[in-house]
């Protein structure tokens, strides 16, 4: 939301986060009353704005699909979003079979259907965006009729390599409290932090203080001098969020030349993304 404001002159779907998110959520109410082709309604928006919530890689195109949408330059790119993302093909549904039979028995699952809905109506009341979205999406784990295991204990008390762990502080799929404590039983494991960014497990992007890391790491084992407390041992900036075309190629300076450079490693890393997510 912050970043579309951002850009209001490139995107114009609100001058302030609050005036993107206002017409976010009338989007969603009017698409779910007038769903495009009778199939594209607003959760469909929703899942599409979720890839914007794990990685900074597409925010130019969803913003821009998004805009044209709102601006009656058609619909297109922001449905075909969509469908790349969750396509009919037949076998397409072997991922979300591979992810349901791995979540809903690594563990118990909650079997209460109607705790399960108070649990996430109360959930929602501070995180309205996703928080049914994820619900429905693992919904059948309360129904599943295989065997749970109870969680597999791990500890790095055995492992004497280094290691190296790599995170942003606001990643929102694996949250940085979950690095921390991974961390904290590896006694040999070492932590970029990518302060403040919200891209998940964001590497390999452009940032020379972690990329750099990851060579060394790669060539010779070397990580960051592991430091006291519950903290990392490295923070380096984080993935940077892609700057418009339209505006980055008003500058001729060397900053301009560092976001054309930032902008082509992150379309590559979204490139890999994307195969290993579909491919």
């Amino acid at each position: 939301m912050a970043y579309l404001a951002q850009y209001s002159d490139y995107f114009d779907v609100g001058d302030t986060p609050k005036e993107v998110e206002d017409t976010f959520l009338a989007t969603e109410a009017d698409l779910n009353s007038h769903p495009i082709d009778g199939t594209f309604g607003g959760d469909e928006l929703l899942d599409v704005f979720t890839s914007a919530g794990y990685y900074v890689y597409g925010w130019v195109d969803i913003g821009t699909a998004y805009s044209e949408y709102l601006h009656g330059a058609g619909s297109d790119d922001l449905v075909n979003m969509y469908t790349d993302a969750n396509p009919g093909t037949p076998g397409s549904d072997n991922g979300y079979a591979m992810y349901l039979g791995t979540q809903c028995t690594d563990t118990q699952w909650p079997q209460s259907q109607q705790q399960l809905n108070r649990d996430n109506a109360f959930l929602n009341k501070f995180a309205y965006f996703f928080t049914w979205a994820n619900a429905w999406f693992n919904g059948p784990c309360a129904y599943w009729k295989y065997p749970s295991s109870r969680p597999v204990q791990v500890t790095g008390r055995h492992v004497h390599v280094p290691i190296l762990m790599i995170d942003e502080t606001l990643d929102p799929a694996t949250p940085y409290s979950g690095s921390l404590y991974v961390r904290s039983i590896f006694p040999t494991a070492s932590l970029i932090e990518g302060v403040g960014g919200t891209t998940h497990a964001g590497s390999l992007s452009g940032v020379a203080c972690t990329d750099d890391r990851i060579v060394a790491y790669l060539e010779t084992g070397a990580v960051p001098t592991r430091l006291s407390g519950s903290r990392s041992d490295l923070q380096c900036p984080p993935v940077p969020a892609p700057v418009p075309d339209a505006v980055s190629s008003q500058s001729a300076t060397p900053q301009g030349a560092d976001n054309l450079r930032a902008r082509v490693l992150a379309r590559l890393r979204a490139g890999i993304e994307d195969a290993a997510l579909h491919g």
